[in-house]
């Protein structure tokens, strides 16, 4: 037997915005030197990065 078919209708969508996220915290560099170990986030200032770099590297 044929079935009667039910025509497709689009569901409604909620009209609530969506929460923005706050940006994710990225690992960007990960140094380790013998008991030292160094980890570089995204949240942190590039000036300071820098200056902490410096310091180690030199």
């Amino acid at each position: 037997m044929l079935e009667k078919q039910q025509p497709i209708v689009a569901l409604g969508h909620s009209t609530k915005p969506k929460k923005a996220r706050p940006p994710r915290n990225n690992l960007l560099l990960n140094l380790k030197n013998d008991d030292l170990e160094l980890n570089f986030y995204s949240s942190l200032d590039t000036e300071i990065m820098n200056k902490l770099l410096e310091k180690v590297l030199l």
